[in-house]
């Protein structure tokens, strides 16, 4: 019979993962380390838990921590500070907002949801409406494929194993980078925002191409294995969903609702086709789509009907007319 681990256990544990988050988050980290935390780690369920809650109180905690680092004279930070802090920190009790992300697992997210989680080796990986993800690591190589849906990565850096991330018939290789990578059926978009990633495509055959590097601010959008748009969007706007946030810029308003409808499963409906060719500029919260279509009837000529299943959009009727106006 399997006894509840009493209050001792609970706290030895929690001790421990905050010093092995400690190690797994300091430059001094080692692959000898990340072998050593995952043997701890398949030793007990016990210590999964203690791990996941104390991963979610370091990261909570990690922007007033980051802010008193830099207040100070830059310094060499030991492995035994990290450890002092980790510790303390296990002491703290709070509902976690980001998940320890195992190797060999898949993480998924539903249609409105979005979520923040760190790998094994200190890669954090956010997370868009229905996105999945399946992670795999090992001593030589770190890889991570993008089964569906749209993810930002800010690598770890670790010179000894490339990071890859595979999208449709995509594979970008990165080091110490952040980037948003997305795949809707067989299109791939990549946005560079800082550091080195080099793409090629997936297909082993294809081994003699030569990589294609990314600038800074670039975006690539891929169908399949070709180049069919190359761009440089306003960065604030293009990873406003990060906050939770659209922001569009004389963008269509097809295409508007069409980033909407990604994050309701209430979907809203153009009747009426000729009103997709009108533009929208504005900021709106993802998690409210029925309010960024009661805003189109102030701001464009339509009219909205918010219904059980869907919201629709047509366009207004001219006063004292029974057709639409020409929209043309």
């Amino acid at each position: 019979m399997t006894h509840p681990p009493g209050k001792q256990e609970v706290m030895t544990a929690r001790a421990e993962a905050a010093a092995w988050l400690a190690r797994l988050r300091s430059e001094e980290r080692t692959a000898e380390d990340e072998q050593g935390f995952r043997a701890w780690l398949a030793e007990s369920p016990l210590h999964r838990e203690a791990f996941e809650l104390t991963n979610s109180v370091f990261d909570m905690a990690g922007a007033a921590d980051r802010s008193m680092l830099e207040a100070r004279p830059a310094t060499n930070v030991s492995r035994r500070h990290f450890l002092r802090t980790g510790v303390g920190l296990a002491a703290a009790s709070v509902a976690g907002l980001v998940v320890y992300l195992r190797s060999g697992s898949t993480y998924a997210t539903d249609v409105g949801e979005q979520r923040k989680v760190v790998l094994e080796d200190g890669t954090r990986v956010q997370l868009d409406t229905d996105t999945e993800i399946r992670v795999s690591m090992n001593e030589d190589r770190r890889r991570v494929r993008l089964k569906r849906g749209r993810a930002h990565f800010d690598v770890a850096h670790d010179p000894s194993r490339p990071f890859e991330v595979i999208a449709g018939a995509q594979s970008l290789t990165a080091a110490r980078s952040h980037f948003d990578v997305s795949l809707d059926g067989v299109v791939v978009a990549v946005l560079l925002e800082d550091g080195p990633v080099s793409i090629t495509p997936e297909d082993e055959g294809g081994n003699d191409t030569q990589p294609r590097l990314l600038a800074p601010g670039q975006r690539l959008v891929f169908a399949a294995d070709k180049i069919v748009r190359e761009e440089r969007p306003e960065i604030s706007r293009a990873i406003a969903w990060r906050d939770g946030r659209l922001a569009f810029f004389e963008d269509s308003l097809a295409e508007a609702v069409a980033e909407m409808n990604r994050y309701s499963r209430r979907p809203i409906v153009i009747l009426d086709p000729q009103i997709g060719q009108l533009r929208i500029s504005g900021n709106y919260s993802v998690g409210d789509p029925e309010a960024f279509a009661v805003s189109l009837s102030v701001l464009l000529p339509v009219t909205v009907d918010v219904e059980k299943d869907r919201v629709t959009l047509r366009a207004a009727q001219a006063a004292g007319s029974a057709s639409p106006p020409d929209m043309g």
